[in-house]
């Protein structure tokens, strides 16, 4: 049953590759814990050593940047938002596999797991300005296509609301939210779920007691909107239908992450 949700969800979901729609597009993907091979001082990562639990050598680890490089070149987007790379020598790695060039932002998030955000972006199409470390949540407010735009990617943060507060980000302003937004009240700051019609429709990101679910979400105030969805590929996937992860319990499974990435279009 599982493997038949699966090939209906292939089949529902839009591939970026075969969109003819000249639109700027932001991705968010939760790459699942990409650490490096090296034990940290300031928390606890002894697993993701060559010598710890998970056996996690630089064959391992330079596969997994290779997997991720390859989702990113793949979904050929200006700007894509990364969470669950351990510092900022990772996201360099990921960026030197990609075959697109690709300019990037990394902020330390001193999270208790030591697991950071990062945006990858075309230097000649999105331009940053403030970048803002902000709670479980990585802002950066700059331009694209001649208007303001602020990029948030958050992952469980319970203060994304204090964030677009204090930065008055709803003035003047075309905002995208990406990620586990957690329990915000969005509808107060005149934002709406662009990926509803997903969890609507019964599909999502990842697996959760068996069935798809939708964790990851895209908030905006954008209403040229022209398409957002489930990035999936037959690739990303294992021969039981759901996203190869890298770790299956203790189990090396060789995969790029548990969760599939999310994307927005919207019109120039």
């Amino acid at each position: 049953m599982r493997r038949l949700i699966t090939i209906l969800f292939l089949l529902l979901c839009v591939s970026v590759n075969a969109q003819e729609i000249k639109s700027f597009g932001v991705a968010y993907y939760d790459v699942d814990r990409l650490y490096d091979t090296i034990p940290s001082r300031f928390y606890d990562d002894s697993a993701y050593t060559p010598e710890g639990s998970f056996a996690w050598d630089e064959s391992r680890y330079r596969r997994k940047v290779e997997q991720v490089a390859a989702v990113v070149d793949s979904m050929e987007l200006p700007v894509v938002a990364l969470y669950g790379v351990e510092n900022e020598q990772v996201v360099r790695d990921i960026v030197s596999a990609c075959g697109e060039d690709y300019a990037y932002i990394h902020r330390t998030s001193n999270s208790y797991d030591g697991l950071d955000f990062a945006l990858l972006y075309f230097a000649d199409v999105f331009f940053p300005g403030r970048v803002t470390e902000y709670r479980g949540a990585l802002c950066v407010e700059g331009e694209a296509c001649g208007e303001p735009l602020t990029i948030i990617a958050t992952h469980r943060s319970t203060s994304l609301g204090v964030l677009i507060e204090e930065r008055n980000l709803l003035e003047d302003n075309n905002i995208i939210i990406l990620g586990d937004v957690g329990k915000l009240k969005f509808k107060k700051y005149g934002l709406r779920d662009a990926s509803f019609h997903i969890e609507k429709a019964a599909r999502g990101n990842r697996i959760l007691r068996g069935m798809w679910h939708l964790r990851d979400r895209v908030l905006t105030n954008i209403t040229s909107l022209s398409h957002c969805d489930v990035y999936i590929k037959r690739w990303l996937l294992d021969e039981t239908g759901v996203p190869r992860p890298t770790f299956d319990g203790a189990k090396y499974c060789a995969g790029g992450s548990s969760c599939l990435p999310i994307f927005i279009y919207f019109d120039k």
